[in-house]
Protein backbone atom coordinates (compact mmCIF):
# COMPACT_ATOMS: atom_id res chain seq x y z
CA UNK A 1 0.00 0.00 0.00
CA UNK A 2 1.28 3.29 -1.19
CA UNK A 3 2.36 5.72 1.91
CA UNK A 4 -0.89 8.28 2.33
CA UNK A 5 0.33 11.79 1.71
CA UNK A 6 -2.22 14.53 3.92
CA UNK A 7 -2.90 17.66 2.08
CA UNK A 8 0.49 19.69 4.23
CA UNK A 9 2.16 16.98 2.24
CA UNK A 10 1.11 18.17 -1.07
CA UNK A 11 1.28 21.90 -0.44
CA UNK A 12 5.40 21.24 0.52
CA UNK A 13 5.67 19.26 -2.52
CA UNK A 14 4.12 21.68 -4.77
CA UNK A 15 5.89 24.90 -3.23
CA UNK A 16 4.68 27.94 -2.37
CA UNK A 17 2.58 28.46 -5.20
CA UNK A 18 0.16 31.14 -5.73
CA UNK A 19 0.37 31.90 -2.15
CA UNK A 20 4.32 33.19 -2.15
CA UNK A 21 4.64 36.37 -0.70
CA UNK A 22 0.79 36.24 0.87
CA UNK A 23 0.37 36.96 4.72
CA UNK A 24 -0.64 33.74 5.84
CA UNK A 25 -2.05 33.14 9.22
CA UNK A 26 -2.98 29.16 10.24
CA UNK A 27 -5.28 27.07 12.89
CA UNK A 28 -3.73 24.29 13.38
CA UNK A 29 -2.75 22.47 16.76
CA UNK A 30 -0.73 19.06 17.42
CA UNK A 31 -2.25 17.07 14.64
CA UNK A 32 -0.83 19.25 12.34
CA UNK A 33 2.01 17.52 11.00
CA UNK A 34 3.09 16.49 7.54
CA UNK A 35 3.43 11.94 7.40
CA UNK A 36 6.78 12.24 8.51
CA UNK A 37 5.62 14.33 11.41
CA UNK A 38 7.35 17.53 10.89
CA UNK A 39 4.77 20.28 12.66
CA UNK A 40 3.30 22.38 9.87
CA UNK A 41 3.56 25.75 11.76
CA UNK A 42 7.56 24.59 11.52
CA UNK A 43 7.51 23.36 8.03
CA UNK A 44 5.58 26.93 6.77
CA UNK A 45 7.59 28.91 9.32
CA UNK A 46 10.70 27.61 7.43
CA UNK A 47 9.58 27.42 3.99
CA UNK A 48 10.61 29.75 1.48
CA UNK A 49 8.07 32.08 0.24
CA UNK A 50 5.51 31.72 3.26
CA UNK A 51 5.30 34.68 5.37
CA UNK A 52 3.61 32.73 8.17
CA UNK A 53 2.17 35.87 9.89
CA UNK A 54 -0.08 34.31 12.98
CA UNK A 55 -1.53 31.61 14.87
CA UNK A 56 -4.96 31.15 15.63
CA UNK A 57 -6.06 28.26 18.40
CA UNK A 58 -9.45 26.41 18.45
CA UNK A 59 -10.90 24.18 21.50
CA UNK A 60 -8.17 22.51 23.13
CA UNK A 61 -5.12 25.16 22.21
CA UNK A 62 -2.88 25.39 19.37
CA UNK A 63 -0.92 22.33 20.90
CA UNK A 64 -3.30 20.19 22.78
CA UNK A 65 -2.86 20.77 26.28
CA UNK A 66 -6.09 22.50 27.06
CA UNK A 67 -9.02 20.48 28.50
CA UNK A 68 -12.68 20.66 26.10
CA UNK A 69 -14.73 23.47 26.88
CA UNK A 70 -12.20 25.49 28.70
CA UNK A 71 -11.64 28.70 27.18
CA UNK A 72 -8.39 29.66 25.16
CA UNK A 73 -6.21 32.65 25.48
CA UNK A 74 -4.49 34.50 23.24
CA UNK A 75 -0.67 33.81 23.86
CA UNK A 76 3.06 34.22 22.26
CA UNK A 77 4.01 30.67 20.77
CA UNK A 78 7.79 30.22 22.45
CA UNK A 79 8.97 27.96 19.92
CA UNK A 80 8.21 30.75 16.81
CA UNK A 81 7.65 33.69 18.65
CA UNK A 82 4.32 33.92 16.32
CA UNK A 83 1.15 35.27 18.32
CA UNK A 84 -1.49 32.77 19.06
CA UNK A 85 -5.21 34.54 18.59
CA UNK A 86 -8.14 32.11 20.42
CA UNK A 87 -11.08 31.01 17.87
CA UNK A 88 -12.52 29.19 21.29
CA UNK A 89 -12.71 31.93 24.12
CA UNK A 90 -16.14 33.46 25.79
CA UNK A 91 -17.56 33.94 22.17
CA UNK A 92 -16.41 31.18 19.23
CA UNK A 93 -17.29 33.35 16.83
CA UNK A 94 -14.23 34.86 14.72
CA UNK A 95 -13.83 38.55 14.10
CA UNK A 96 -13.33 40.41 11.00
CA UNK A 97 -10.55 41.92 12.60
CA UNK A 98 -8.75 39.58 13.03
CA UNK A 99 -8.39 38.59 9.22
CA UNK A 100 -7.55 41.99 8.38
CA UNK A 101 -3.71 41.47 8.26
CA UNK A 102 -3.78 38.33 6.53
CA UNK A 103 -4.40 37.17 2.75
CA UNK A 104 -5.05 33.70 3.80
CA UNK A 105 -6.19 31.24 6.79
CA UNK A 106 -4.63 27.88 6.61
CA UNK A 107 -6.13 25.12 8.40
CA UNK A 108 -4.71 21.65 9.42
CA UNK A 109 -6.07 19.79 12.12
CA UNK A 110 -7.27 16.27 12.16
CA UNK A 111 -10.95 16.36 12.36
CA UNK A 112 -13.08 12.90 13.67
CA UNK A 113 -15.72 13.33 10.80
CA UNK A 114 -18.65 13.67 14.18
CA UNK A 115 -21.15 16.79 13.70
CA UNK A 116 -20.85 17.68 17.32
CA UNK A 117 -17.02 17.91 17.60
CA UNK A 118 -15.90 21.18 17.32
CA UNK A 119 -13.90 21.92 14.35
CA UNK A 120 -16.51 21.78 12.41
CA UNK A 121 -18.48 24.66 14.18
CA UNK A 122 -14.77 26.47 13.57
CA UNK A 123 -14.29 25.93 10.05
CA UNK A 124 -17.72 27.42 9.50
CA UNK A 125 -17.47 30.64 11.31
CA UNK A 126 -14.21 31.11 10.03
CA UNK A 127 -15.45 30.93 6.13
CA UNK A 128 -18.09 33.28 7.28
CA UNK A 129 -15.51 35.73 8.25
CA UNK A 130 -13.54 34.93 4.79
CA UNK A 131 -16.49 35.72 2.72
CA UNK A 132 -17.09 39.26 5.09
CA UNK A 133 -13.42 39.96 4.49
CA UNK A 134 -12.26 38.35 1.07
CA UNK A 135 -9.82 36.26 2.93
CA UNK A 136 -8.65 32.95 1.27
CA UNK A 137 -9.76 29.81 2.75
CA UNK A 138 -7.10 27.46 2.55
CA UNK A 139 -7.63 23.43 3.80
CA UNK A 140 -4.74 21.14 4.35
CA UNK A 141 -6.77 17.97 4.25
CA UNK A 142 -6.77 14.71 6.71
CA UNK A 143 -8.85 11.38 5.84
CA UNK A 144 -11.60 11.12 8.01
CA UNK A 145 -11.20 8.27 10.32
CA UNK A 146 -14.74 6.83 10.18
CA UNK A 147 -15.13 7.66 6.69
CA UNK A 148 -16.99 4.63 6.20
CA UNK A 149 -19.66 5.29 8.82
CA UNK A 150 -22.37 8.19 7.57
CA UNK A 151 -24.69 7.63 10.53
CA UNK A 152 -27.61 9.56 12.10
CA UNK A 153 -30.25 11.63 12.15
CA UNK A 154 -29.78 14.93 10.60
CA UNK A 155 -29.94 18.18 12.71
CA UNK A 156 -32.67 20.49 12.61
CA UNK A 157 -32.11 24.30 11.95
CA UNK A 158 -33.43 25.29 15.34
CA UNK A 159 -30.64 23.29 17.09
CA UNK A 160 -27.62 25.33 15.41
CA UNK A 161 -24.89 25.50 18.03
CA UNK A 162 -21.50 25.43 18.62
CA UNK A 163 -21.41 21.71 18.60
CA UNK A 164 -24.19 21.30 15.93
CA UNK A 165 -23.20 23.94 13.45
CA UNK A 166 -25.45 22.72 10.37
CA UNK A 167 -27.81 20.50 8.81
CA UNK A 168 -25.36 17.57 9.02
CA UNK A 169 -25.68 13.33 9.98
CA UNK A 170 -23.77 12.46 13.26
CA UNK A 171 -21.69 10.87 10.97
CA UNK A 172 -20.92 12.74 8.11
CA UNK A 173 -18.75 10.68 6.04
CA UNK A 174 -16.36 13.60 5.17
CA UNK A 175 -13.03 14.92 5.38
CA UNK A 176 -12.65 18.54 6.89
CA UNK A 177 -11.80 20.13 2.88
CA UNK A 178 -15.21 18.35 1.70
CA UNK A 179 -16.90 19.70 4.89
CA UNK A 180 -15.60 23.12 3.29
CA UNK A 181 -16.73 22.25 -0.19
CA UNK A 182 -20.26 21.38 1.40
CA UNK A 183 -20.11 24.64 3.45
CA UNK A 184 -19.15 26.85 0.39
CA UNK A 185 -21.59 24.96 -1.76
CA UNK A 186 -24.39 25.86 0.75
CA UNK A 187 -23.82 29.04 2.63
CA UNK A 188 -20.71 30.85 1.67
CA UNK A 189 -20.55 30.68 -1.86
CA UNK A 190 -18.69 33.53 -2.52
CA UNK A 191 -15.46 32.00 -0.06
CA UNK A 192 -11.90 31.48 -2.05
CA UNK A 193 -12.02 28.36 -0.75
CA UNK A 194 -8.60 26.02 -1.78
CA UNK A 195 -8.35 22.25 -0.57
CA UNK A 196 -5.01 20.49 -0.68
CA UNK A 197 -5.94 17.01 -1.48
CA UNK A 198 -5.50 13.32 0.55
CA UNK A 199 -2.87 11.26 -1.70
CA UNK A 200 -3.54 7.25 -1.82
CA UNK A 201 -6.74 7.03 0.60
CA UNK A 202 -10.07 6.28 -0.12
CA UNK A 203 -13.32 6.60 1.77
CA UNK A 204 -13.49 2.91 2.15
CA UNK A 205 -10.54 3.28 4.90
CA UNK A 206 -10.90 3.66 8.60
CA UNK A 207 -8.50 5.25 10.58
CA UNK A 208 -6.87 2.14 11.53
CA UNK A 209 -5.51 1.02 8.39
CA UNK A 210 -3.73 4.46 7.06
CA UNK A 211 -0.78 3.06 8.40
CA UNK A 212 0.29 5.98 10.42
CA UNK A 213 0.32 6.29 14.16
CA UNK A 214 -2.33 8.07 15.75
CA UNK A 215 -1.83 11.77 17.17
CA UNK A 216 -4.77 12.62 19.48
CA UNK A 217 -6.89 15.70 18.17
CA UNK A 218 -8.15 16.53 21.92
CA UNK A 219 -7.31 14.82 25.34
CA UNK A 220 -10.30 12.59 25.52
CA UNK A 221 -9.83 11.16 21.70
CA UNK A 222 -6.84 9.22 22.52
CA UNK A 223 -6.54 6.46 20.05
CA UNK A 224 -8.83 5.73 16.97
CA UNK A 225 -10.79 3.35 18.27
CA UNK A 226 -12.53 6.28 20.65
CA UNK A 227 -13.66 8.12 17.78
CA UNK A 228 -16.60 4.79 17.18
CA UNK A 229 -17.17 5.37 20.71
CA UNK A 230 -17.13 8.95 20.91
CA UNK A 231 -20.42 9.47 18.01
CA UNK A 232 -22.30 6.97 20.40
CA UNK A 233 -21.71 7.66 24.15
CA UNK A 234 -21.16 11.54 23.74
CA UNK A 235 -24.86 12.03 24.26
CA UNK A 236 -24.31 11.12 27.35
CA UNK A 237 -22.14 14.18 28.47
CA UNK A 238 -26.37 15.74 28.31
CA UNK A 239 -27.48 13.46 31.04
CA UNK A 240 -25.61 13.00 34.49
CA UNK A 241 -23.80 10.28 34.03
CA UNK A 242 -20.32 10.26 33.30
CA UNK A 243 -19.24 9.40 29.86
CA UNK A 244 -15.76 8.30 31.03
CA UNK A 245 -13.98 11.63 30.67
CA UNK A 246 -10.87 11.89 33.50
CA UNK A 247 -10.53 7.66 33.02
CA UNK A 248 -8.38 5.63 30.44
CA UNK A 249 -11.42 5.11 28.51
CA UNK A 250 -13.33 7.81 27.59
CA UNK A 251 -16.57 7.15 26.04
CA UNK A 252 -15.87 3.65 25.94
CA UNK A 253 -17.33 3.66 29.40
CA UNK A 254 -20.23 5.01 30.88
CA UNK A 255 -21.87 5.28 34.28
CA UNK A 256 -22.57 6.26 37.75
CA UNK A 257 -21.97 5.81 41.65
CA UNK A 258 -25.95 4.72 41.69
CA UNK A 259 -25.27 2.65 38.19
CA UNK A 260 -26.93 -0.69 37.98
CA UNK A 261 -25.22 -2.40 35.70
CA UNK A 262 -26.19 -6.23 35.46
CA UNK A 263 -30.00 -4.61 35.14
CA UNK A 264 -29.03 -2.28 32.19
CA UNK A 265 -26.68 -5.20 30.13
CA UNK A 266 -30.18 -7.24 30.30
CA UNK A 267 -32.60 -4.41 29.40
CA UNK A 268 -30.31 -3.28 26.15
CA UNK A 269 -29.18 -7.16 25.21
CA UNK A 270 -32.88 -7.63 24.77
CA UNK A 271 -33.07 -4.78 22.41
CA UNK A 272 -30.85 -7.22 20.01
CA UNK A 273 -28.67 -3.70 18.76
CA UNK A 274 -26.47 -4.91 16.08
CA UNK A 275 -22.53 -4.50 16.62
CA UNK A 276 -22.28 -3.70 20.14
CA UNK A 277 -22.07 -5.30 23.22
CA UNK A 278 -22.42 -4.27 27.02
CA UNK A 279 -20.15 -5.73 30.04
CA UNK A 280 -19.64 -4.67 33.43
CA UNK A 281 -17.22 -2.03 34.01
CA UNK A 282 -16.39 0.20 37.19
CA UNK A 283 -14.18 3.45 37.20
CA UNK A 284 -12.90 6.39 39.31
CA UNK A 285 -13.16 9.91 37.14
CA UNK A 286 -10.22 12.52 38.24
CA UNK A 287 -12.34 15.33 36.15
CA UNK A 288 -15.76 16.17 34.94
CA UNK A 289 -18.80 15.13 36.22
CA UNK A 290 -18.55 12.29 39.68
CA UNK A 291 -14.81 13.37 40.22
CA UNK A 292 -13.44 11.15 42.35
CA UNK A 293 -16.58 8.99 42.78
CA UNK A 294 -16.46 5.39 42.29
CA UNK A 295 -18.84 5.03 39.57
CA UNK A 296 -20.49 1.33 38.43
CA UNK A 297 -21.00 1.32 34.74
CA UNK A 298 -20.83 -0.45 31.32
CA UNK A 299 -18.64 -0.96 28.84
CA UNK A 300 -19.26 -0.20 25.13
CA UNK A 301 -17.85 -2.58 23.14
CA UNK A 302 -17.77 -2.19 19.13
CA UNK A 303 -17.94 -5.63 17.67
CA UNK A 304 -18.73 -5.05 14.48
CA UNK A 305 -18.16 -1.37 13.28
CA UNK A 306 -19.73 -1.66 9.37
CA UNK A 307 -23.20 -3.10 10.79
CA UNK A 308 -23.15 -0.04 13.45
CA UNK A 309 -26.04 2.74 13.37
CA UNK A 310 -24.58 5.47 15.49
CA UNK A 311 -28.51 7.11 16.05
CA UNK A 312 -30.28 3.31 16.96
CA UNK A 313 -26.96 2.61 19.56
CA UNK A 314 -26.92 5.92 21.62
CA UNK A 315 -30.54 5.72 21.30
CA UNK A 316 -31.15 2.77 23.00
CA UNK A 317 -28.43 3.35 25.33
CA UNK A 318 -30.87 6.20 26.73
CA UNK A 319 -33.73 4.41 26.42
CA UNK A 320 -32.19 1.81 28.71
CA UNK A 321 -30.38 4.04 30.49
CA UNK A 322 -33.69 5.81 31.70
CA UNK A 323 -36.02 2.48 32.05
CA UNK A 324 -33.61 1.17 34.64
CA UNK A 325 -32.44 4.54 36.57
CA UNK A 326 -34.84 6.85 38.38
CA UNK A 327 -31.70 8.72 39.08
CA UNK A 328 -30.63 8.90 35.61
CA UNK A 329 -31.56 13.18 34.58
CA UNK A 330 -30.75 15.49 31.52
CA UNK A 331 -28.53 18.21 32.37
CA UNK A 332 -30.54 21.74 32.15
CA UNK A 333 -29.69 24.21 29.58
CA UNK A 334 -26.36 25.88 30.22
CA UNK A 335 -28.01 29.30 29.89
CA UNK A 336 -31.43 30.73 30.54
CA UNK A 337 -33.20 30.44 27.13
CA UNK A 338 -31.10 27.74 25.68
CA UNK A 339 -32.34 24.40 24.59
CA UNK A 340 -31.05 21.30 27.10
CA UNK A 341 -27.71 20.89 26.14
CA UNK A 342 -28.86 17.32 25.40
CA UNK A 343 -31.17 18.36 22.68
CA UNK A 344 -28.15 20.69 21.03
CA UNK A 345 -26.10 17.23 20.46
CA UNK A 346 -29.14 15.13 19.17
CA UNK A 347 -29.49 18.67 16.65
CA UNK A 348 -33.35 17.92 18.04
CA UNK A 349 -35.81 17.67 20.85
CA UNK A 350 -37.41 14.54 19.42
CA UNK A 351 -35.43 12.60 21.38
CA UNK A 352 -35.20 13.40 24.75
CA UNK A 353 -39.34 13.61 24.40
CA UNK A 354 -39.25 10.22 22.87
CA UNK A 355 -37.20 8.99 25.67
CA UNK A 356 -38.87 10.89 28.36
CA UNK A 357 -42.09 8.72 26.83
CA UNK A 358 -40.14 5.58 26.27
CA UNK A 359 -40.94 5.31 22.69
CA UNK A 360 -39.69 2.46 20.68
CA UNK A 361 -36.75 3.71 18.37
CA UNK A 362 -38.50 2.64 15.57
CA UNK A 363 -40.96 4.97 16.62
CA UNK A 364 -38.40 7.66 17.26
CA UNK A 365 -36.38 7.48 14.45
CA UNK A 366 -39.55 7.27 11.49
CA UNK A 367 -38.23 9.80 9.74
CA UNK A 368 -33.83 9.28 10.44
CA UNK A 369 -33.33 7.24 7.15
CA UNK A 370 -34.91 9.64 4.48
CA UNK A 371 -32.40 12.50 5.70
CA UNK A 372 -29.76 10.26 5.08
CA UNK A 373 -30.81 9.84 1.70
CA UNK A 374 -31.48 12.97 1.57
CA UNK A 375 -27.92 14.07 2.78
CA UNK A 376 -26.47 11.57 0.02
CA UNK A 377 -27.65 13.75 -2.77
CA UNK A 378 -26.78 17.08 -1.22
CA UNK A 379 -22.99 16.20 -1.03
CA UNK A 380 -23.05 13.68 -4.53
CA UNK A 381 -21.09 17.17 -6.05
CA UNK A 382 -18.37 17.87 -3.12
CA UNK A 383 -16.65 14.95 -2.99
CA UNK A 384 -12.97 14.74 -3.66
CA UNK A 385 -12.53 10.65 -3.03
CA UNK A 386 -13.68 7.79 -4.52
Amino acid sequence: MAKILYGIDRFVDGKPGMWSGKRIGIVTNQTGVTSDFRSTIDVLKEMEGVSLHKLFACEHGVRGDVQAGVHVEDFIDEKTGLPVFSLYGPSKKVSTELLEDVDAIFFDIQDVGVRFYTYLATVKYIMEACQQTGTAFVVMDRPNPIAPLTSGNILESEFVSFVGPYSLPVCLGLTIGEYARLIQKELYPEVDLHVYGVKNWDRSMWGDQWQQNWIPPSPNIPHFSTTLYYPITCFIEGTNLSEGRGTTKPFEWIGAPWFKPEEMIKHFADKNVEGVELIPAYFTPNMSKHVGDLCKGVQLLVTNRHSLQISHVAYELLHSIFSVHEEAEWLAPFKEGMHPFTDLLWGTEKVRMAIDSRLPYAVAADSWDKGLDDWQKRIDSILLYN
